[in-house]
């Protein structure tokens, strides 16, 4: 009975449908920025090889390390459980493309030869080759407007830049990815991060990256340190600083909250689209349900059928919107190289938004029958 009244109206369904449609779209591709902004702002924090770090309580974000002594790296080693204790550097310099001469603003990081504090594809491969001095490896995510590194370097290439007026030569590719706070990256050692930016004092460190011996109790470890520490330092797992960073993009970033303002509208339009179709399809049946009514099917009963209708069409714009979603992804992402992909958990979270607003439609449209009196009507 619910999908003969909605294709009664063949237009308006057909509205009804687009409007859900148009929905579903806007909710995935909001999740999908959304989601593309925590995976890029966090890549780096998730890749640390190490159990704890160590860094400045002013820190409020991994993008704007706040320096810490570096003397506070040797008195963690001091600790019966901690096996290693490495520094990372992180700085803003300016990349000029080899090839036209724009500039453009990259990540630098740098870390000590002997020891690399985070996985990225392609760099374990590539790292002995940036002992040299003034050799860099560049991350093949960045955007094409650092130029075409990564196919010129597969051509046996020889790749010099500069990076803040200092000529470096690029060693290797690696794999990180651009995000929204940084349109590229280049990785180095530590005494090529000071050729780079001289102002930075050996001293002085970013991130100490702390790797615990096996078997060490990591929360126990954590707590100790913690007290050596005291104010001076937090000291973190690698979890954690994961958590640290969703937390800034939630409640401080105003990005993130622009994504879920996006989604809540999106899912508001499929609401209201809904809500006026059943609206006026009960209005333009109003006889034939009072005829229920009076027959003496219960409000519930009737309330049934219209919740038939908003599944009916959940169901019927959920699929193409995802199908178009999901070529939506991967128009973007080779566009923008953000890391955007369709995930089970976001297709279940957007089915369960599309479901939920097309219920609440129903249920406010059905309140014009719960009042109709079958007597009035004839």
């Amino acid at each position: 009975m619910a999908w003969l009244q909605l294709t009664h109206s063949r237009t308006k369904f057909a509205a009804a449908v687009s409007g859900v449609l148009v929905a579903v779209l806007l909710m995935w591709m909001q999740l999908g920025f959304l989601d593309a902004l925590y995976r890029s702002a966090t890549a780096v924090a998730r890749s640390l090889k190490g159990d704890l770090v160590l860094l400045s309580p002013q820190t409020k974000t991994f993008t704007m390390l706040e320096p810490i002594a570096r003397v506070h790296l040797s008195r963690a080693l001091g600790h019966p459980n901690v096996e290693t204790a490495q520094p990372l550097y992180n700085a803003t310099a300016k990349w000029k493309n080899p090839w036209n001469g724009e500039k453009r603003a990259v990540f630098v990081y740098g870390m000590p030869p002997e020891f690399p504090v985070f996985d990225a594809t392609g760099l374990e491969a590539s790292w002995d080759a940036i002992r040299e001095p003034d050799f860099l490896l560049f991350d093949e995510g960045s955007r094409p407007e650092f130029g075409p590194v990564g196919p010129a370097f597969r051509r046996g290439e020889t790749i010099i830049a500069e990076v803040n007026t200092r000529q470096m030569r690029v060693a290797g590719i690696v794999f990180m990815g651009a995000g929204f706070q940084a349109d590229g990256n280049v990785i180095t050692s530590d005494t090529n991060f000071f050729r780079i930016f001289p102002e930075h004092r050996p001293g002085v460190v970013h991130l100490g990256v702390v790797k615990l011996k096996p078997g060490s109790n990591v929360p126990d470890t954590q707590r100790e340190l913690q007290a050596l520490f005291g104010k001076e330092l937090l000291v973190m797992t690698t979890a954690e600083l994961v958590e640290k960073e969703y937390a800034f993009l939630r409640e401080v970033a105003p990005i993130g909250f622009i994504f879920s303002l996006g989604t809540a509208v999106g899912c508001f339009v499929g609401f209201a689209i809904v809500y006026q179709m059943l609206y006026t399809d009960i209005t333009n049946h109003l006889p034939q349900y009072a005829t229920l009514k009076a027959m003496g099917y219960t409000d519930r009963y009737l309330l049934t059928i219209v919740l038939s209708q908003a599944g009916i069409l959940a169901c019927c714009g959920f699929l193409p919107g995802s199908i178009l979603a999901a070529a939506l992804y991967e128009l973007t992402r080779q566009a923008t190289l953000l890391p955007i992909f369709p995930t089970s958990d976001r297709a279940v979270q957007v089915l369960l938004l599309t479901f939920g607003m097309c219920a609440l439609s129903g249920a406010i449209a059905v309140r014009k029958l719960n009042s109709a009196d079958p007597a009035e009507i004839f």
